[in-house]
């Protein structure tokens, strides 16, 4: 009677603390895969996310820090509104980018570097405020 009581707590027990919502000990939430994230929200595959903090909403982050709303993002730092982005270090309000670095207010880039106000940007180094480039 007695190992058949214990066995019930411990399922029930087991059982709660699978239905139980994890918040990580860095207050991390929903988030998967993460290693040393903290105030991250919904991340998913966070693999080696050193120093990753505040992150929102991220998908497949690694070591990115104050992102927001990222997507696809690998080793970004400060950046908002991301997506797409690969490399990206300094960003802000980027979209589709890959390999760039002190960018800002950037829309469909490709190997940038040192831009600002860049819109439909490919290939461009060290420009700013150019619209519908090529490069």
């Amino acid at each position: 009677m007695y190992v058949k009581t214990y066995f019930l707590i411990l399922v029930s027990v087991f059982m709660v603390s699978l239905i139980t919502p994890s918040t990580g000990s860095d207050g991390n939430t929903n988030c998967v895969n993460c290693v040393g994230c903290t105030n991250c929200a919904n991340c998913i595959n966070c693999t080696n996310c050193h120093d990753c903090a505040n992150c929102t909403d991220s998908t497949n982050c690694s070591n990115s820090r104050n992102c927001e709303s990222s997507i696809d993002c690998q080793r970004c730092a400060n950046g908002i509104n991301c997506v797409g982005c690969s490399d990206c270090a300094d960003c802000t309000g980027c979209r589709n980018c890959s390999n760039c670095a002190n960018c800002s207010q950037c829309t469909g880039c490709q190997r940038c570097a040192n831009c600002t106000n860049c819109t439909n940007c490919k290939d461009c180094a060290n420009r700013t405020g150019l619209t519908n480039c090529q490069c």
